[in-house]
């Protein structure tokens, strides 16, 4: 069941699940642009019966939507409400803005040394929370960056400058299914169309002012402000300067490539993903405990996807 938090753009919601008292660290789950934490679900599937799992609507996505379901568009899709604005804080967007939810619900969901995962814009979300350097009992500990939106490339940020209008016109979703049959190999086969249609039915505002978020980023001096671990995990898009420039910031930045996939690596090859999460974890984290490391070493032996 969904809980919410209450911010200037809206009601974010978000659920809790897993194991309370694992020993183990708790883990964040941030989806993309135009997404929602179901996108998100070979993560949960994968550790929530060993970690503790936030999983999270960021604003304007998802649940947090505003939206009303009327049965129109098929079970368990909704129809933004018609007329009416959204808010200036959700068209206005900040990657920060999505950030301080991340953090606000670790504190709220009392988290233990929280690792956070996004997933392309929520890789940036995941930098601007950890560039903040935050402090406290439920502050993150470390960060995993799937496939991220554009850190340090000029050119992928003004992909989305310029996609910002169009997208504020964008109604029908024609722009957004356009853009996410890119996202796919031929070969992809993992959830096309459901993530396709989530694209394209979130609000022409919500996605504009998201593209612009990305857009305005400083990605390079979050990048270079963290100080903790962090795991990047690549699949086909353009961003490859991020390990550059992580080394000249000695950034401790680990880095890893999967093969035959597109954007959604977490979904299309989790056989490639998870082993390459739960090494990095069991390493870069030593003080979880042994429990962990006899986890992870029966999670890389059992897998047969």
């Amino acid at each position: 069941m969904s809980a919410e938090l209450h911010t200037p753009a809206g009601p974010v919601r978000y659920a809790v699940s897993g194991p309370s008292a694992s020993g183990r660290a708790d883990l964040v789950l941030i989806h993309g642009w135009c997404c929602e934490r179901s996108a998100m679900a070979t993560l949960r599937e994968e550790y929530g019966g060993r970690h503790r799992i936030l999983e999270i609507d960021l604003r304007g996505h998802g649940q947090s939507l505003d939206a009303q379901d009327d049965g129109s568009m098929g079970v368990g899709y909704r129809r933004p409400v018609a007329g009416g604005t959204v808010p200036e804080a959700l068209s206005r967007v900040r990657i920060e803005d999505y950030a301080d939810d991340v953090r606000t619900l670790c504190a709220r969901s009392r988290l233990h040394r929280p690792v956070l995962i996004g997933h392309s814009m929520g890789a940036l979300a995941v930098l601007a929370a950890l560039a903040e350097k935050p402090q406290g009992a439920h502050a993150p500990t470390a960060g995993i960056l799937l496939d991220p939106a554009p850190v340090v490339s000029e050119e992928g940020k003004q992909f989305w400058a310029d996609a910002v209008e169009p997208l504020r016109r964008d109604v029908s979703g024609a722009w957004r299914r356009a853009f996410a049959a890119r996202l796919f190999l031929p070969t992809d086969r993992a959830s096309r169309v459901t993530l396709t249609e989530a694209m394209a039915r979130t609000r022409p505002e919500v996605a504009s002012g998201a593209a612009a978020a990305m857009a305005t980023f400083d990605g390079e001096a979050a990048l270079r402000a963290v100080d903790r671990p962090l795991l990047v995990v690549h699949g086909n898009t353009a961003e490859r300067a991020i390990g550059a420039v992580a080394r000249e910031a000695r950034v401790d930045l680990t880095s890893g490539q999967t093969v035959g996939s597109g954007h959604f690596i977490h979904l299309e090859v989790p056989d490639q993903v998870m082993p390459m999460i739960t090494r990095w974890m069991r390493i870069a984290l030593p003080a979880q405990d042994s429990g962990d490391r006899d986890s992870a070493e029966a999670s890389g032996s059992s897998r047969s996807r």
